[in-house]
């Protein structure tokens, strides 16, 4: 059975969906069987920063009854398979968010991890993806408005007696002092991203940044949370010995 996480943030341009993406596929590194939904509905960036088109099976064909969710489930990798949102402005039409939550029921013995990208913020289609979820990852900046945002997300979850699993720190460029932001959320933070110039590259070329560099300062940051997650440690190889084991056959 799925273990199914939300992940959400207070405001857009934080890095939820590049979180999101990358933390689903260290999960399918470790042997995970993983699903990533795009739940950002409005604006879903998945399928973009996956480097793929508009997909014609998405989950709003599937919110506005037209297919069956496990139609709209696509294989990206080994262990790694997204439903994609579409692209198309007309078909925020008549979806109904409500259904996620029977849909997700359909999945739950596929899978070992389902992740959800929820679109930023607390409106009607965020809350909806924090409901379907068992725990929620908030991802934050260290900015203050980022912060206050984010803590606004956590009285929506208060209030709905929904779960944190804990916060994420992302684009991090110096020492901070995270006692204070534990106590300012009341929540522990369970892992720091630091700021990657490979992050960026990754996007524009469409690929997880884990698949791009997976020994770049970012990416294992981001596979310690999937370790976290799921308590099992993935072993990486040095890409420089990885060239010399070849150059001498002993790999």
């Amino acid at each position: 059975m799925a273990k199914i996480y939300t992940i959400s943030s207070g405001k857009g341009g934080v890095g939820k969906t590049f979180f999101s993406i990358n933390l689903s596929r260290a999960l399918s590194l470790l042997n995970f069987k993983t699903l990533l939904i795009d739940f950002n509905l409005s604006t879903p960036n998945v399928s973009i920063n996956l480097g793929l088109g508009n997909e014609n099976n998405n989950i709003h064909k599937f919110l506005r009854g037209e297919i069956d969710i496990k139609d709209c489930i696509k294989e990206y990798k080994e262990n790694f398979y997204i439903i994609p949102g579409s692209l198309d402005i007309k078909d925020l039409i008549y979806i109904s968010t409500e259904k996620i939550h029977n849909g997700i029921m359909k999945l739950y013995d596929d899978f070992d991890y389902i992740i959800i990208d929820s679109a930023a913020g607390i409106g009607k289609e965020a809350i909806e993806a924090l409901k379907a979820s068992e725990e929620v990852i908030l991802i934050t900046n260290v900015e203050k408005s980022s912060l206050i945002d984010a803590y606004r997300v956590t009285k929506v979850l208060d209030n709905l007696d929904i779960k944190t699993f804990g916060i994420v720190l992302n684009k991090v460029r110096k020492k901070i002092n995270y006692i204070r932001i534990e106590r300012f959320f009341k929540r522990q933070i369970i892992g720091i991203i630091h700021y990657d110039e490979n992050v960026q590259i990754s996007m524009d070329n469409g690929i997880p940044l884990i698949d791009y560099n997976i020994n770049s300062i970012a990416s294992r940051d981001i596979i310690k949370i999937a370790e976290k997650i799921t308590g099992k440690e993935l072993k990486i190889r040095n890409s420089f010995i990885d060239n010399i084991l070849k150059i001498f056959k002993w790999k």
